[in-house]
C-alpha cells in the first residue's frame, strides 16, 4: 500500500468512527422514541438484538463450522456484559434525560483503564486519577438542577451509570476476547448470547407489557436499533480499526456523548442549558483526554524508536 492510500485508508477509517458515534448517538432518540411507544426495555433489548443477531447470522453462514468452544466462552462473556449494559442503558434512559443519559454512559472510557489495571495489576498513570475527578465533577455539574444549587441525582442516573461500568467491562473483555479469535465470529456469539439472555428476561418477567405497547410506533425505532446501532456500528468499528490507532478511534468514539446531546436538543426533546454545556464539556473532555495523552506519548516513543 503506497502511503498516499494508506493516509486515504486512515483518513477513511476516521470517518467511519464518526459515522459510529453519531449512529450510536441518534440511538439515544431511537431508544427514547421506544420507550415514548410504551415498549418495555425488556421487549426493547428482546426485539433489537434478535434483529442484529439474526443478521449477523445470515453475514456468517460460512463461519459457523469454525466457531470453537472457546469462541463461545470469550463471545458469551463479552455478550452477557453487553446485554447488561444496554438492558441498565434502556432503564436508566426511562427515568433522566437524553442527555444525561448521553454523557454519563461515555464515562465508560474513562474507567477501561481501571478494569485494565484490576486484571493485569498495572498501575494507571497519576494523570488517569485526576480525569476520572473531572469526569465526577462534570457529573455533579450535569446533575445540579437549572436555577438552583440542588443536586439531582436520580435513580436513573445511577443506572445509567451502571451501564456505563458495565459497557466498561464489555470494552475490557472483548479486547481480550478478540486476540486470537475471528472477530465476526465474536461478534455473532456475543450479539446471538445478548439476543437469547433478552428473550428469556422478557419472557420471564415483562412479555404481559405487550398488550400496551404501540408497535407501529415502537417498531421502526427499536428497527433502527437493531440494523444500525448495534449490528452495523459493531461492523464499521471493527472495520475501521484496521486502518486507525486505537486511541485515535477512542477519540472519535467518544463523540457519541456530544452526538446524543446535539440530536436531542436539535429535535427539541430537551433545552440547552448552562449545565448540560458545562457538565458535557467537563466529561467529553475527560474522554477525550483519557486517549489523547497516551497517544501522544505513544507517537513520541515511535519516533524515537526510528
Amino acid at each position: 500500500m503506497t502511503e498516499k492510500s494508506q493516509k486515504k485508508a486512515v483518513w477513511m477509517a476516521d470517518i467511519l468512527c464518526l459515522l459510529v458515534a453519531a449512529i450510536w448517538g441518534s440511538g439515544f432518540i431511537a431508544s427514547q422514541a421506544a420507550i415514548d411507544a410504551q415498549m418495555s426495555a425488556p421487549l426493547i433489548m428482546a426485539l433489537r438484538f434478535t434483529v442484529a443477531a439474526v443478521v449477523m447470522l445470515l453475514v456468517c453462514l460460512p463461519k459457523l463450522k469454525q466457531i470453537r468452544l472457546t469462541d463461545l466462552k470469550r463471545g458469551g462473556l463479552a455478550g452477557l456484559f453487553l446485554f447488561g449494559a444496554f438492558y441498565t442503558q434502556i432503564v436508566g434512559q426511562q427515568n433522566t434525560t437524553v442527555s444525561h443519559c448521553a454523557f454519563l454512559t461515555a464515562t465508560n472510557v474513562v474507567m477501561v483503564p481501571f478494569l485494565v489495571w484490576a486484571v493485569s495489576r498495572r498501575r494507571p498513570q497519576a494523570k488517569t486519577f485526576v480525569l476520572a475527578l473531572t469526569t465526577l465533577v462534570g457529573i455533579g455539574v450535569l446533575s445540579i438542577q437549572p436555577g438552583s444549587f440542588e443536586v439531582s441525582f436520580h435513580y436513573g442516573d445511577a443506572m445509567t451509570l451502571l451501564c456505563a461500568v458495565l459497557f466498561a467491562l464489555h470494552i475490557t473483555t472483548l479486547g481480550w476476547a478478540v486476540k486470537e479469535t475471528d472477530v465476526m465470529r465474536i461478534n455473532l456469539i456475543q450479539l446471538s448470547t445478548a439476543a437469547i439472555i433478552s428473550i428469556a428476561v422478557f419472557l420471564l418477567t415483562d412479555i404481559q407489557s405487550v398488550s400496551r405497547a404501540d408497535f407501529a410506533n415502537g417498531f421502526p425505532a427499536v428497527l433502527y436499533l437493531g440494523l444500525f446501532s448495534t449490528c452495523l456500528c459493531y461492523f464499521l468499528q471493527t472495520l475501521a480499526q484496521k486502518h486507525t490507532t486505537p486511541s485515535q478511534a477512542g477519540i472519535l468514539l467518544s463523540t457519541e456523548g456530544l452526538f446524543g446531546s446535539l440530536f436531542s436538543v436539535l429535535m427539541g426533546l430537551e433545552p440547552l442549558t448552562v449545565n448540560l454545556v458545562a457538565g458535557g464539556l467537563l466529561i467529553t473532555a475527560s474522554v477525550v483526554l483519557m486517549e489523547v495523552l497516551p497517544a501522544r506519548k505513544s507517537r513520541r516513543s515511535g519516533r524515537n524508536a526510528s
